[in-house]
């Protein structure tokens, strides 16, 4: 099940999720470098016949940071957001509702859930919801010289305990997506696709017809046909020189309503470094086999493995894999010399695999691999030769204990480091 985002009654929940229709909703995204600034607009119809508290919950990038919140009732009342601490917020609001008052309340319930809480909503409104954000764009994994934009649209499923009450949501056959992404970059931009819906184009400007006045740094991405908002829009943006150093400026005029003319710098510095081979090294691969991973997912992940497998140094190497979902196993109890045999074995051991360990438990898998490395199994001592260990986690995400496993990638990283050593422990999406 997928939750989408869309508007649903504190009272009744998913029995009257029916009484507010998304009827248009619309994207406009500005992609200056690997900056963004995105707009979004969602116009929903009440049917309910009473007075209801709501709350609308929409997915953003996990970087993006909100800009502003506004929603028009009735194309006359506007509720503006104001920044204010969450529990003086939250008190505000709940006295704006206990005095009858339409009130809103935006907060952030996840890294990439957002929910705007809306008061005292009478019957046949029409809400409009304006939201602003401002986002990084990251690299493309395939290419260096690209950038890879995504416009979630809908919340995934996730393994174990939300962190709030968050609307789940059948699809709605009314529930159609607008975009419009004007992208400018530093140098020329050599090319633009999507890998998951299919796109109009326009490069040299910023319409979708083009203009004589062609800039090769300037392009106009936007959707063929409206689309229903079920899958995340992928674009993916070449361009000269995306991995060097770069300066972006931008200039707020006072004619554009700034009090005074300012000017804002972005750098962005694109690492590149030429580190010594290290004596020995030790990889564990943790991969997700939860009931999640059926499908394409475990395909790709095999896929992955047995390429990670052969790329591996072929000297003082040693490896392991863990299989976890409800619970975990390993391919042997500690990690082997990486020889031709045991990669073999290894690839006979990837072939096998299915998705068939049932929930997403990664902590605990994380918790075991950190304690079957080498350098503590064997207990190094002060003064001996650490092993450095790389541990791989290839997963689909879908699980909410992020908090705790990012607490324990950042203790064992720090403990590892405090006695000498070095621990690194890398994601790899699918």
């Amino acid at each position: 099940m997928s939750a989408r985002v869309g508007i649903v009654p504190l009272e009744g929940g998913w029995s009257l999720r029916d009484e507010y229709p998304l009827v248009r909703s619309r994207c406009n995204y500005n992609v200056v470098d690997v900056y963004t600034i995105a707009e979004i607009t969602q116009d929903y119809h009440s049917n309910a016949s009473v007075n209801r508290n709501v709350e609308y919950v929409f997915p953003m990038p996990p970087s993006a940071a909100v800009c502003s919140f506004k929603a028009v009732i009735n194309d006359t009342k506007i509720i503006k957001g104001v920044v204010k601490e969450k529990s003086e917020a939250k008190k505000v609001f709940d006295q704006a509702v206990a005095k009858g008052k339409t009130a809103g309340l935006l907060q952030q319930e996840h890294a990439d859930v957002f929910r705007v809480s809306l008061g005292n909503i009478t019957p046949r409104t029409k809400i409009s919801v304006y939201i602003s954000f401002v986002s990084i764009v990251v690299h493309d994994g395939s290419s260096a010289q690209a950038l890879r934009i995504t416009l979630p649209t809908a919340v995934a499923p996730r393994y174990g305990n939300p962190p709030t009450d968050i609307p789940w949501f059948g699809t709605n056959v009314q529930n159609r997506f607008e975009l419009a992404v004007s992208i400018q970059m530093n140098k020329p931009i050599t090319s633009v696709s999507s890998p998951s819906h299919p796109i109009g184009l326009t490069l040299g400007c910023h319409q979708q017809e083009p203009t004589s006045d062609h800039d090769p740094s300037k392009a106009y991405v936007y959707l063929g046909t409206p689309t229903m908002l079920d899958d995340d829009i992928v674009i993916v943006v070449s361009a000269q020189g995306l991995d060097t150093p770069r300066c972006s400026v931008e200039r707020w005029l006072e004619s554009e309503g700034a009090e005074e003319t300012t000017d804002a710098y972005a750098l962005t510095l694109v690492p590149k470094f030429d580190l010594p081979p290290l004596p020995c090294q030790e990889y564990i691969f943790l991969v997700d086999r939860s009931g999640s991973m059926s499908g394409g997912r475990i395909t790709a992940v095999k896929a992955a493995l047995q390429i990670l497998l052969r790329s591996l140094p072929s000297r003082n190497t040693s490896f392991n894999i863990v299989s976890f979902g409800s619970d975990h196993t390993s391919m042997w109890p500690s990690s082997q010399t990486y020889a031709a045999s045991s990669m073999e074995e290894a690839s006979r051991h990837v072939d096998a695999f299915d998705a068939n360990y049932g929930g997403t438990e990664l902590h605990s898998a994380l918790e075991f691999a950190f304690n079957s490395r080498n350098d503590i199994r064997t207990g190094s001592t002060a003064g001996s030769e650490r092993v450095p260990t790389s541990i791989f986690v290839l997963t689909d995400g879908e699980a909410w204990d992020l908090e705790r496993i990012i607490q324990s990638v950042t203790q064992n990283c720090e403990a590892a480091k405090g006695a000498g050593g070095l621990l690194r422990t890398f994601v790899l999406g699918v």
